[in-house]
This record gives structure tokens, sequence and C-alpha cells, in this order.
């Protein structure tokens, strides 16, 4: 992890049934002080407010999540007015059943990165569901050969370039 008094806390949240991989881990350790806890999303009802309090008492300053994570870091972000990074989340389809907050807008903007190749999201379905429900600034990133899991090289290219966002947003 990196020593220094202006490294960026950030609340990593994984996919549905998954984890954070060591691999992934290690990339993120590289830029960012990490809260990663481990999920259960399917008997946690109240999950997004379980998460808000985690991302409060953490004083987190962005949140990072992947699938069912990329969903809630997209609504914590929303909420808590704090930049999101979010690969292929299950914004426009997901396999559970999970309560949301309404939307809110942000001024950080929201970073997407979709796989056009994604038949767990189908990615084509998240883009318009970004497109019409999100009214707040973001960015979206489309890898066309990029299926559901995310590769180590995708991942690592957009936490660097997430890293260098945030640190000059907090310099500001």
């Amino acid at each position: 992890m990196k020593n220094s008094s202006d490294t960026q806390k950030i609340l990593y949240l994984h996919g549905l049934d998954g984890s954070l991989s060591r691999e992934k881990k290690e990339v993120l350790e590289r830029h960012f002080e990490i809260v990663a806890p481990q999920l259960d999303y399917r008997n946690t009802p109240d999950m997004f407010d379980r998460l808000s309090g985690l991302f409060v008492s953490e004083n987190c300053n962005a949140v990072i999540g992947n699938s069912m994570g990329g969903c809630f870091a997209c609504y914590l972000s929303l909420h808590q007015s704090v930049p999101a990074l979010c690969f292929n989340p299950a914004l426009g389809y997901r396999s559970i059943d999970i309560r949301l907050p309404e939307l809110k807008s942000n001024d950080n903007p929201t970073v997407f990165v979709i796989g056009g190749k994604d038949n767990v999201v189908p990615a084509v379905e998240n883009f318009i569901w970004i497109r019409q429900n999100i009214n707040s600034n973001f960015v979206l990133k489309w890898y066309n050969e990029m299926e559901h899991r995310v590769d180590i090289e995708t991942f690592t290219t957009e936490i660097e370039a997430f890293a260098r966002y945030i640190n000059k947003i907090h310099k500001q």
C-alpha cells in the first residue's frame, strides 16, 4: 500500500457471490487505502444503508465496484457526492431483487466501464439504462472485447486513471 498522507481511501465492492481477488487487491493497494468487505448481497436487504454507514464511518473518498458492487457503487456515489468507478454495474438488469434509494445528481462524474461482450449484465441494456437514468455527469468507457469478468490489464488501466482523477480533485 502507498504510505502517503494524501492517499485516498476507497470502498471496494465485489460482485454477487464474489470476492476481491489477490491480484486486483494488489493493484488497488498501489494507489489507495482500501476498505473491501466481504458482502452477502442475497441475504442483506438493507445493504445500501449498511454500505452507506460503512462509507461514512471509514471516511472514504470514493467507491469502486464490480457488477452488483458496481450497482451499489453508482448509488453510493450519487448519495454521498463522491466519484465512483463502476465495472459492468448491474444497473439495467439484476439476477436478484435489491432495495435501492431514488437516484440523485452528483457533481463528481461516475465512471462506467462496460464490456461489449458482457452476457451476464447485457451491455447494451446497461448503456441504455445509464443514458436514461443518470442525470449527473458520467464517463462511459466501452471495451468491445471485454466480457463480464474484467481482465487484469483493463482493471489496472482503469484503476490508474481513476486514481489520477480522484487525486486531482482532492488537491483542488
